[in-house]
């Protein structure tokens, strides 16, 4: 009951910021796109100027929406009608990075992720509202849907473009906003049905495909976030329209469905593995709509559920849906067609066997999260093998996570970007060189023994030929202590480092290292070492741009070779104590 009073509070809270951003915004004009900054990322990369003004536009298209459809006041739906207006006058609905203006002649009409989102955002609430908006702004916004999104891709043969065929978050969030616009706006007939059932195949054979039967996302929470709420509402949206076709009954998508639960921990800290994100929010829609559907969802703590302001896009389909969902879950758990909101699990074990990630809970709240894996994985970082540690809300041991996104960020230039390369992740250094990006470059053996221990071979990943390397990572139950054990076999000569990463403050005392949080000091012990500890702060730009200071924690291993032998031996034995 407790957990349920949150989640009202939540959604009274989110409907008082609703109408005080609406009152706001009333009075207000929209920002103005320009050429001049359309055309910055093709000159110089940037993306985040025109970006943020195209962003700001679809603040005014979503508050202002959400706000009609509850209060109905005569002020925000004139507002809306100059709101979609404006929309509709825009050149292109595609945003510049997305888009190749000097190869494809028709780029004012490519469907990308926001120009669906557009598409559909206009198709839904000229449908909720169509007895309030004007006959000639509902007739504009639907004619725009239709010739922008909807006759273009009908047209089209398949793939309409990668996205189509992707196995990623765009195949979910592109299918899914076609195919939600489709289901509002089209008439019954053969055409309609061969879109649906296009859609269905691209989301059943690549969104699904992109995940394993454990239900990882492999490129980060957000990721999932991002992909799994579009193809929910079209899945929920079709069933409706055709109960024979239900997306969500699979036991592949059962198990996605309870991917978001397991990455939570305390303080409201995520998984951040690839481009993920360290402190994620949870959309509370969402998860108010798969406890609707299974009975076992859990809910992380109501305080890192996503505030309105959350989503730095204004998505309506995360905007409108978090509100009505979550009313929606209340009502079925008051007439007892929904069960009593859970809270997470605080302990035990859990292995993704697919994405070989483990994940281990402990006392003070600690856990530790590994991932074997693979270098060719969705937004990729040369990771393999690594981990993160967590303390009572803390990251002590961290995974960046993603970092700012430019031009270089998804080109050949990616692992020249710190946060995409080896050395800014929890995992050895042999030889001076990075892991190698590459499906190829992976851990071959990924488990979880019966006494909790993680062992993970990974040796490939580096790309030197008769290399092994094999990890042991234990997380004390009781206690919380973390103890990681490596055993390296490399060339003779070869050097060997270890090699953390924190965002914490790092000293060195008592030939020892001591990371310093709010609650509590971790201290590092290191057997094997040769030398001194070396501290190494780099400058980070995060994936807000905003830069960061992080900490290399780096020693030499000692690395024994047996006369005669062509082979180097490094142990290497990392513990990690907490202290008050």
């Amino acid at each position: 009951m407790e957990m349920q009073n949150q989640i009202k509070k939540y959604v009274a809270l989110y409907e008082s910021e609703v109408r005080k951003l609406a009152d706001q915004l009333r009075n207000e004009s929209m920002p103005q796109l320009t050429e001049e900054l359309f055309s910055e990322f093709e000159t110089n990369g940037n993306r985040m100027r025109y970006e943020a003004v195209y962003f700001g536009r679809r603040k005014f298209l979503s508050v202002l929406g959400l706000a009609s459809v509850i209060w109905h006041e005569k002020e925000d739906i004139q507002k809306l009608e100059e709101v979609i207006r404006e929309i509709c006058a825009e050149e292109c609905w595609a945003l510049p990075a997305h888009v190749r203006r000097k190869e494809n002649p028709n780029w004012r009409g490519v469907i990308d992720l926001f120009a669906s989102e557009t598409g559909q955002t206009l198709a839904h609430i000229t449908t909720l509202l169509k007895d309030e908006l004007s006959e000639d702004v509902i007739t504009l916004a639907q004619n725009e849907v239709k010739a922008r999104i909807l006759k273009p891709f009908i047209e089209s043969k398949v793939p309409y473009a990668s996205w189509e065929q992707a196995t990623n978050n765009w195949n979910a969030v592109c299918c899914g906003n076609v195919g939600s616009a489709a289901l509002l706006l089209m008439e019954e007939g053969t055409e309609k049905k061969k879109l649906l059932e296009r859609l269905n195949y691209a989301l059943e054979h690549y969104y699904l495909e992109g995940f394993g039967m454990d239900g990882a996302c492999q490129e980060g929470l957000g990721y999932w976030v991002y992909g799994f709420t579009y193809f929910t509402l079209f899945a929920l949206a079709q069933r409706e329209y055709d109960p024979s076709k239900d997306l969500m009954a699979s036991e592949k998508v059962n198990a996605i469905a309870h991917f978001q639960q397991k990455c939570y921990f305390a303080g409201g800290r995520t998984i951040s593995f690839s481009d993920g994100d360290s402190r994620g929010t949870y959309p509370m829609g969402l998860t108010c709509c798969l406890a609707d559907q299974y009975s076992d969802i859990r809910f992380p703590d109501t305080l890192y559920a996503q505030k309105l302001d959350g989503d730095s896009c204004w998505r309506w389909v995360g905007i409108y849906w978090s509100w009505y969902w979550t009313h929606r879950y209340l009502d079925d758990v008051q007439n007892k067609k929904a069960e009593e909101p859970k809270p997470l699990e605080q302990s035990g074990a859990c292995v993704l066997q697919d994405a070989q990630w483990c994940i281990l809970r402990g006392a003070k709240q600690t856990a530790v999260i590994a991932k074997g894996g693979n270098n060719g994985e969705p937004h990729n970082h040369n990771d393999v093998g690594s981990f993160h540690y967590l303390v009572d809300g803390e990251a002590f041991l961290d995974d960046l996570g993603a970092g700012e996104y430019t031009k270089d960020y998804f080109s050949e230039k990616r692992y020249e970007v710190f946060c995409n390369r080896g050395e800014s992740h929890n995992i050895p250094i042999i030889g001076d060189v990075d892991q190698k990006a590459g499906k190829e470059y992976c851990a071959d053996r990924f488990e979880l023994t019966k006494d909790r221990n993680i062992l993970i071979s990974f040796g490939k990943a580096y790309g030197i030929e008769a290399q092994k390397v094999y990890r042991e990572i234990w997380l004390d139950e009781n206690t919380g202590k973390l103890t990681v054990c490596d055993y390296i076999q490399c060339r003779p000569g070869v050097e060997v480092h270890e090699n953390l990463v924190t965002r914490l403050p790092v000293s060195v005392e008592n030939d020892s290292v001591v990371i310093h949080g709010e609650k509590h000091c971790v201290i590092l012990h290191a057997e094997g070492r040769k030398g001194e500890f070396k501290i190494k702060t780099v400058e980070h730009s995060n994936h807000q741009g905003i830069l960061e200071n992080i900490n290399v924690i780096r020693w030499d291993v000692c690395c024994d070779e047996p006369q005669n032998s062509k082979i180097g031996i490094a142990d290497s034995k990392i513990c990690l104590h907490i202290t008050e």
